[in-house]
């Protein structure tokens, strides 16, 4: 038999073992939820710093990119909705037509590591729309006009030099004098040849300022649909090129809201580090670096040429490009009222 104490001593060896178990079993559990939550906290802090440099990266990129791309449209701010590991930046960009700033577009961009295959997932819709013009119609074009889904504006057109446009090439001069002489508008002037950046600062008239530059950067001709070519459903009919449009396929430099010069250098500096950041638009920036540049080691602002110009001003003042041998087209962008 056991004596009594000795059952005594055997449960309280028990009670003891059980609450140095218990104790054993809560400090694990603490010492786990303490490591997962530094590990939870230095994880988020982590996604949190890759997230803003990712979302730094994302906007100096579409930034730069919309300077070379972007006719007379600038940023005017920005929102950026993050997710763990990705995000979206909504971008609003203006143009200024004379001294009149009009709100112009929203552009979407998401971002997100690349090994992480979910986006935060807000998408923007096309900016653009076409209209039918029926005098357009009525003289045989095979285009319409683009207009902006933001405000209702026309988005500019580009004719490039030495390409066969079937003879339908817009010039809008004419329109200036339907319009108050004091409206600010916005022209995009296609030459009929490339010249140089002084060249075309001798050929513009005074009340023509010009606030964007278009540059040749067409290194494949055929490649960008510049011939014309059978139709699929009458093989005896040919389809002619379209003009290049402000939103897509042009590439220049320009002033800037706070800056009023403008230099083919400033053009060469934004491809050169476009080309050397190596983002998505690296491509583009590399095969814009290699045309400029030919045989030589790098570009030179006299291998900038210009094809046609972006100007501002009153309606009045406009006028004087009428009548201007170099003008090849003419296409109207906004138009504003001074006040």
């Amino acid at each position: 038999m056991t004596a009594p104490w000795e059952e005594a001593e055997d449960q309280s060896i028990i009670q003891t073992l059980k609450k140095t178990k218990r104790k054993s079993l809560i400090r694990s559990i603490l010492i786990s939820v303490t490591v997962s939550v530094l590990i939870l906290t230095a994880v988020f802090i982590g996604a949190a710093q890759l997230v803003n440099r990712m979302s730094s990266n994302a906007l100096f990129s579409e930034e730069q990119y919309m300077r070379i791309s972007s006719p007379n449209e600038y940023g005017a701010g920005y929102k950026d909705s993050r997710g763990f590991l990705s995000g979206v930046l909504e971008m609003q960009t203006y143009k200024i037509i004379g001294d009149v700033p009009i709100p112009w577009k929203n552009r979407w961009l998401n971002y997100n590591a690349r090994w992480f295959p979910f986006t935060t997932g807000a998408y923007g819709g096309s900016n653009n729309l076409t209209v039918e013009d029926a005098k357009m119609k009525q003289e045989g074009y095979e285009y319409y006009r683009g207009y902006n889904s933001y405000n209702g504006q026309r988005e500019m057109a580009f004719y490039v030099p030495g390409v066969d446009y079937n003879g339908k090439i817009l010039n809008d001069l004419s329109e200036l004098n339907q319009m108050n002489g004091d409206k600010r508008v916005e022209l995009a002037i296609s030459f009929d040849k490339d010249y140089s950046f002084e060249e075309v600062k001798g050929l513009l008239p005074a009340g023509a300022k010009p606030v964007w530059y278009w540059v040749d950067t067409y290194d494949d001709r055929g490649g960008f649909s510049f011939k014309p070519f059978p139709s699929g459903n009458d093989p005896a009919k040919m389809n002619y090129p379209n003009p290049m449009s402000a939103n897509y396929g042009v590439y220049g430099f320009g002033v800037q809201p706070d800056w009023d010069q403008a230099d083919p250098e400033d053009f060469i500096g934004a491809v050169t580090i476009g080309k050397d950041k190596k983002d998505k638009y690296h491509s583009e920036y590399e095969r814009i670096y290699n045309y400029l540049k030919k045989d030589k080691a790098a570009p030179e602002a006299s291998d900038v040429r210009i094809l046609g110009v972006v100007v501002t001003g009153t309606a009045d003042s406009l006028k004087s490009l009428k009548g201007q041998t170099y003008v090849r087209g003419a296409v109207l962008g906004a138009v504003a009222d001074k006040y």
